[in-house]
């Protein structure tokens, strides 16, 4: 199933679906790290230029391998009008994840602090890159089990 599914997506309209989420995903996690380090140029002064750069590369990643889900989940859906497990999730906790660590905590601890939640985010070197390691870590499991569910998925045959 994940051969046909890959076929399908060298369609137009999934390569714009596709191409769409991406430019999402990676505005989200652009979005992210302006939060937490106001720029680039100031990351850049703060951590240097290769740090920075991790920074970037990793939020490409998380992109593709976010975009790649969730195109996948909807062409597997379209054939077969069942959804593997945690499509949309995946990428969702995760995104939750960097707001909680490594986007706009003063934000969420201020937010979460209005009504009675403490929390304490804890604050890594190098632009909390660990906790985007983290977070490309997630997307990388949750990529494997939705690549695992559609090569396994079982199409019904009706005679």
């Amino acid at each position: 199933m994940l051969n046909i599914v890959y076929q399908k997506a060298h369609e137009k309209n999934n390569l714009i679906l596709l191409s769409i989420l991406f430019i999402v995903f990676l505005g989200l996690y652009i979005f992210l790290d302006f939060e937490g380090n106001t720029s680039y140029s100031v990351m850049t002064e703060n951590y240097g230029f290769g740090v920075t750069l991790t920074h970037i590369l990793v939020n490409v990643l998380i992109a593709i391998l976010s975009s790649v889900m969730v195109t996948f989940s909807t062409i597997n859906y379209k054939l077969t009008k069942r959804e593997p497990v945690g499509t949309n999730a995946i990428p969702f906790i995760t995104f939750l994840f960097g707001v909680l660590t490594f986007g706009c905590t003063s934000c969420v601890v201020a937010f979460l602090a209005a009504v009675g939640i403490a929390f304490t985010p804890v604050i890594l070197p190098n632009g909390n890159l660990l906790w985007k390691f983290g977070a490309l870590f997630i997307v990388i499991l949750g990529f494997m089990w939705i690549m695992y569910s559609i090569k396994n998925t079982k199409c019904k045959v009706k005679i």
